[in-house]
């Protein structure tokens, strides 16, 4: 979706256009691992990010990285590990993307910090945009799903709307997703 990878089967279509240079301002990509530069530092961040990106919100980065206590001055690599996810995490979501992509963004967090991450997706996507979100942490991000895609080995098994789900299977998302999964 991205245009990192070059698919080997199959078809993906964003906004009816298959990935390319038209797409990447539609998305906002969170990877699984950080892709900034150590040495920058987070205002030099942001100002890349306006730079490179028409829909990127300043206001609204300096806005989560004031509720966050991260000085703009700092240098990445000074920075801890949850708080560089944080710093990345703001820069996604200040784009008013189409779409954001969010590959494992609860994983390797302790519990206090899943919620933050979660109320930063949940509070600053734009409105009628759609969240990819990748995780096995159902039971975290159980309360704001839509919908639900299981993927084992590449391949779709299950595509169903989460209250689906808990209606015909009797038993939250969590729990259904831990038994299509028992090895």
């Amino acid at each position: 979706m991205n245009g990192l990878l070059v698919p080997t089967a199959g078809e993906v279509l964003i906004g009816g256009i298959s990935p390319g240079i038209e797409t990447k301002y539609k998305i906002s990509y969170l990877p699984e691992r950080t892709y900034l530069h150590p040495g920058m530092r987070v205002e030099e961040m942001v100002r890349y990010f306006q730079d490179f990106y028409p829909d990127f919100r300043m206001d609204r980065a300096y806005d989560m990285l004031a509720r966050l206590q991260i000085m703009p001055g700092e240098r990445l690599k000074n920075l801890s590990k949850g708080t560089k996810e944080k710093v990345q995490l703001i820069l996604v979501m200040s784009r008013d993307a189409d779409l954001y992509i969010l590959d494992e963004p609860i994983a390797g967090v302790d519990p206090a910090s899943r919620d933050f991450i979660l109320h930063t997706i949940v509070q600053n996507y734009r409105r009628n945009a759609t969240i990819l979100l990748s995780t096995h942490l159902i039971a975290d991000v159980e309360n704001i799903l839509d919908e639900v895609v299981f993927i084992r080995y590449g391949s779709i098994i299950l595509h169903a709307g989460a209250e689906q789900i808990r209606r015909n299977e009797g038993k939250s998302v969590d729990r259904f997703f831990r038994e299509v999964f028992a090895c």
